[in-house]
């Protein structure tokens, strides 16, 4: 089950002076990417304050090609496992939303600009 919630009142608001989102068990920090149907989050889990990656994707704007093929992905990170590859840490599913949660890569893409 996935719970998407604010933090309670009297919390520590992030830096943008809004109140942080929670997804399950990691607490939002801020935006790390955006694409047409997907955002990737960088999240903190609330025990053991680990960084991850959080993508979320919203299945209402994919067609069954797409679905079918972000599922297909889900089930190759299932089965990968080396020092060099983003670990896939847990996937949760709502009736519209997917979350995909990884290993956070604090350097960036390797495509990205220097």
């Amino acid at each position: 089950m996935v719970i998407v919630t604010e933090r309670s009142p009297g919390s520590q608001p992030n830096h943008t002076g809004s109140q942080p989102l929670q997804v399950g068990f990691y607490e939002i920090i801020r935006t790390l990417g955006k694409g047409n149907f997907a955002v990737v989050k960088l999240a903190r889990h609330k025990v053991t304050k680990t960084q991850v990656a959080i993508k979320i994707i919203d299945k209402t704007r994919l067609n069954p090609s797409n679905l079918e093929k972000i599922y297909r992905e889900v089930q190759i990170m299932k089965l990968l496992n080396h020092p060099h590859i983003i670990k896939l840490y847990q996937v949760m599913e709502t009736k519209d939303m997917l979350y995909i949660v990884t290993e956070y890569a604090k350097n960036g893409e390797m495509f990205g600009e220097d």
